[in-house]
């Protein structure tokens, strides 16, 4: 394990409490009553008052071995924030670069969530969650131990899921369902117009359609051509271990 290593520009408030084993790369800001251990934590980040890092997970597994928290360059992470080191010797629990977590949100063990991730205030993650770039996770937002949620997608506040959400999609409910496709979220990350059209048409396929899930991935296989972001569309429906929602639509509770 690394040795407390704080780079001389780190701005270190009072009451913050630095444990054992962290890094803390250039200009940072570390504020009152934070407390850091097993961590590695990038350049340029704000640590804000009360948030708590590197901790031992959540996890009755966990037997003392030797693990860590590593969080990217450019990262916010605002007060009350838990995130857990991992379980597992040599394993790791991983935030990337230029992300915004929110008041009182949970990063449990083993988590690995991507760049430019924003997760909105008390959003629970449990353990071994995978976060793709650019998705924005809603308040109040609970997610299952395993899930996987997609690159570019968005999931409205309150959502819970027990099973993976797509790439490129619009989640809302408890359950999770899918109800669009992130359109804003596309057009920010300069997918253009034809881009999303064919997003558009392969979640028709898959979840407003009467097909199944493999029926759907033939059709746009067969119909579709193919492209970046087809491909891994495809690519994750194809990989899921805890299945995929294939809820649609308003939830019962919504209006019209």
């Amino acid at each position: 394990m690394i040795q407390e290593s704080i780079h001389e520009t780190v701005k270190i408030h009072p009451y913050a409490v630095i444990g054992p084993e962290v890094k803390i790369g250039a200009n940072c800001e570390i504020f009152p009553h934070t407390y850091l251990e097993h961590c590695e934590i990038g350049e340029n980040c704000v640590i804000s008052p009360s948030a708590v890092i590197g901790t031992p997970p959540q996890d009755l597994s966990y037997k003392n071995e030797s693990t860590k928290v590593i969080i990217g360059n450019n990262c916010k992470i605002r007060e009350n924030v838990t995130i857990n080191r991992a379980s597992g010797e040599g394993n790791t629990t991983e935030l990337g670069n230029d992300c915004f977590i929110m008041t009182g949100a949970h990063i449990a063990h083993n988590c690995k969530v991507g760049n430019n991730v924003i997760i909105a205030n008390n959003a629970l993650l449990a353990g071994h969650i995978q976060v793709g770039d650019y998705v924005f996770i809603g308040g109040a937002v609970v997610m299952h131990q395993f899930v996987r949620v997609g690159e570019m997608t968005i999931v409205g506040g309150f959502t819970g899921t027990r099973l993976d959400l797509p790439p490129y999609a619009k989640i809302d409910g408890r359950p999770g369902r899918v109800v669009g496709i992130n359109t804003v979220g596309l057009k920010r990350r300069g997918l253009s117009q034809d881009e999303r059209t064919l997003i558009k048409k392969a979640f028709n396929l898959l979840w407003f359609s009467e097909l199944n899930t493999q029926q759907a991935v033939e059709r746009i296989r067969k119909e579709l051509p193919s492209s970046r972001y087809i491909d891994h569309l495809i690519e994750f429906m194809s990989t899921s271990k805890r299945g995929i929602t294939k809820l649609s639509g308003k939830g019962e509770d919504e209006s019209e």
